[in-house]
């Protein structure tokens, strides 16, 4: 067999079993750790994560009527997180694509999220007009 030919199959073979290492086996791994220490949630898709089904509700949501007497408004603006702290508790697992996400509410862990400095936590850097490049943009 040509040497070319032998190097092209095994970038691929190499290439699938990346694939399969960081879209199949981590995410498991991480899933069966969380849930060894109670903290369960929705089931992992491989690519996609719950993302499906967040936009789903998110889109259910806005269709029902908002009721104007009362403040409870979490089942529509989070409804996935409505959902899912009502069926699993908090804290809870979710995916974005393979990585992971944990819902919380405890106002002690959430402190405690917020004020480590250990790298453990990554910050979501969340921008209120992504399409805008600045304020000026905005406001115009």
């Amino acid at each position: 067999m040509n040497p070319i030919t032998l190097v092209f199959i095994s970038l691929i073979c190499i290439s699938v079993l990346k694939f399969i290492y960081s879209i199949i086996w981590i995410p498991r791994r991480i899933q069966n750790h969380f849930k060894r220490q109670g903290v369960t949630g929705p089931g992992y898709r491989p690519l996609f994560g719950n993302s499906a089904e967040i936009r789903r509700l998110f889109e259910e949501a806005k269709l029902k009527p908002a009721s104007v007497d009362h403040h409870d408004i979490l089942h529509r603006v989070a409804p996935f997180y409505h959902k899912c702290s009502g069926v699993y508790g908090t804290p809870f697992l979710y995916w974005f694509g393979s990585k992971p996400r944990l819902g919380i509410s405890d106002p002690d862990m959430i402190k405690e999220v917020a004020m480590s400095t250990d790298g453990s936590f990554e910050e979501m850097r969340l921008t209120p007009c992504p399409r805008y490049s600045s304020d000026k943009d905005f406001l115009d």
